[in-house]
């Protein structure tokens, strides 16, 4: 039997894991829905409920000693991540652990050596990833020369001082269409602090180490929430709109316009199996794809390291940095 267990069964998890672990179970027989925790019973018991989880409980430790699961889903305050993941890793625990593994390079490393010490496979729930949509547009500009990407993220009256735990999807996203490293971001800031200290737009100038010039806008204080891709090759435009609950994209779509001509035309529901926006958001396949490769007994690499960059930027953003270098 393969267990998984939850640690932390707030909005996040009740949103976008939740489904998946069900449907995962439904999919694989063999899967057993083990236990779910949060320092809050009410929210412990209802996700149990709603998902079908065996137990709840208030203390994540003493449910990881009774059922020794095979992976750990950990969804917390960033804060929270490093210290939770270590403890997690102490009891001998695969992770999947929500974005951003950490605020900084400095408590990855530590996570990364603790990985290596408990001999235990680590993934960053970077949805955006695994999103169908963005893996179909990987896949039809793959070996094209891409000239430019542009990002937009736009939320609604995001007042959040801290805009960069969300601000990473967006810099993640666009490092791995692009399929190499920034080489230089610029910085600049669109202050807001009449509105609350420390908001802001932020837009980001980037130059990629595979010669790609990109822009990413990352609006808090619009009207929608909309994140928007564009990409350009050698006489193709590509767009891709990204569904989110009740925004205004859903179901997304992905276009290719070549000779000014529409030349692919594809809705999100097209490339998923169930039409549910925990599916359509990638959410289901970053956990279903980490746990058929723990199950495999393949050798897995802990990919803590791929979001390092991802991390490093986003706290530039935190820190109201100018430039950024590689």
């Amino acid at each position: 039997m393969f267990k998984i267990c939850v640690v932390g069964c707030g909005a996040m998890s009740l949103g976008g894991h939740g489904p998946s672990f069900k449907k995962y179970s439904e999919d694989y027989k063999d899967v057993v829905l083990a236990g779910c925790c949060d320092i809050i019973e009410e929210a412990a018991i209802k996700y149990k409920e709603k998902f079908g989880f065996e137990k709840h409980y208030t203390d994540f430790k003493v449910m990881l000693d009774e059922i020794k699961p095979d992976v750990v889903s950990l969804t917390c305050p960033v804060a929270l991540t490093k210290p939770l993941s270590i403890e997690i890793m102490k009891k001998g625990c695969n992770i999947i652990m929500e974005k951003p593994p950490g605020l900084n390079k400095e408590e990855i490393d530590e996570m990364l050596a603790q990985a290596e010490k408990s001999k235990v496979f680590v993934r960053t729930a970077f949805n955006r990833r695994y999103t169908p949509l963005i893996q179909k547009l990987k896949e039809l500009t793959s070996g094209k020369r891409i000239f430019n990407i542009t990002y937009q993220m736009y939320r609604s009256s995001r007042r959040d001082a801290d805009f960069a735990t969300t601000a990473i999807h967006a810099i993640d996203a666009v490092r791995n269409i692009v399929g190499a490293d920034y080489k230089k971001v610029d910085f600049s800031y669109q202050e807001l602090s009449d509105i609350n200290e420390n908001v802001a737009n932020i837009y980001l100038n980037c130059e990629f180490e595979n010669g790609v010039i990109g822009q990413i806008a990352l609006v808090p204080m619009g009207g929608a929430i909309v994140e928007r891709i564009t990409v350009n090759t050698l006489g193709e435009s590509y767009f891709v709109e990204l569904p989110f609950w009740h925004n205004l994209d859903v179901p997304g779509r992905l276009r290719c316009v070549k000779e000014k001509k529409l030349f692919i035309d594809i809705s999100g529901p097209e490339l998923i199996d169930t039409g549910e926006m925990f599916e359509e958001m990638g959410f289901y396949e970053e956990n279903r794809s980490f746990f058929e490769l723990i199950r495999s007994g393949a050798d897995i690499s802990c990919d803590l390291e791929s979001g390092i960059q991802s991390v490093d930027i986003a706290n530039c953003i935190r820190e109201r940095k100018s430039v950024y270098y590689k």
